[in-house]
């Protein structure tokens, strides 16, 4: 269970570079972000935790299906992986049900449907999604976008008349206005930039790694066979020794 659903800001299923089903908070610019990294998502794991400008970006790969979030640094890692793991397995038996036939066409946001309320349980959330049947929506803000669920966070206190303050911290930048409202920017690009950078690291990690275990491999097989191969001349030059009793076919 997650302790604090508020920590998660996005969530997502995808094939590839294809999202199949998404979860997203109303931050701008969130879902592209989530994009880019999903575009990104590291080779040769199967498991990738990642936190950078406070925000926690962790992958579960079961290829071709690719299972992340992105969580404030607060949600705890084996929080995350439960997460993913349980959307895994929700995945799994969706694909069981034979509703649809094979994997190869599927198109962006063709399951939103179908996992709007697994996203909701996950979080114990009670949610009214876009686009799924609702009776009774008293929330205006709330858009529908590609049928992706959204989440409104609810505010935690009223603002303050006459607060005319502007402050820029961390990328976040906040603006007042007349005692009205606040209105809240967050600038992504620095966290994509660093987490490029992190990706193509651990892709350049990756790589080598894999290249030296094969090295590794490949000489052990030669090792092997030459081994082998001294055995077997080994044993014939014995039996041809035992058949001649010595040298004595030589001599004849």
């Amino acid at each position: 269970m997650i302790s604090d659903p508020n920590l998660i800001l996005y969530a997502c299923i995808a094939k590839g570079t294809t999202i199949l089903a998404e979860f997203s908070c109303k931050e701008p610019g969130i879902e592209s972000l989530a994009q880019k990294c999903i575009e990104k998502t590291p080779p040769f794991h199967s498991m990738f935790s990642h936190t950078v400008s406070k925000r926690t970006h962790t992958f579960l790969i079961d290829d071709p299906f690719v299972y992340f979030i992105i969580s404030r640094e607060d949600l705890h890692k084996s929080e995350s992986f439960w997460f993913l793991d349980r959307l895994k397995t929700a995945s799994e038996d969706f694909l069981l049900t034979g509703l649809i036939v094979g994997t190869d066409d599927l198109t962006p946001n063709c399951l939103q449907s179908h996992f709007n309320p697994v996203f909701s349980e996950l979080m114990a959330l009670d949610l009214v999604f876009v686009g799924s049947p609702a009776k009774d929506s008293r929330n205006p803000s709330m858009d529908s976008d590609r049928g992706k669920g959204t989440m409104v966070a609810p505010l935690l206190g009223q603002p303050i008349e006459g607060l005319k303050k502007k402050k820029r911290s961390g990328g976040l930048e906040v603006n007042g206005g007349d005692g009205v409202g606040m209105d809240n920017t967050v600038d992504l690009s620095d966290d994509f930039r660093d987490f490029s950078i992190s990706m193509q690291k651990t892709g350049a990690l990756g790589s080598g790694g894999e290249r030296q275990k094969a090295k590794q491999t490949w000489r052990k097989h030669v090792w092997v066979v030459l081994i082998l191969d001294l055995l077997v001349c080994a044993t014939l030059f014995g039996i041809w020794l035992w058949v001649c009793r010595g040298f004595q076919c030589i001599d004849a």
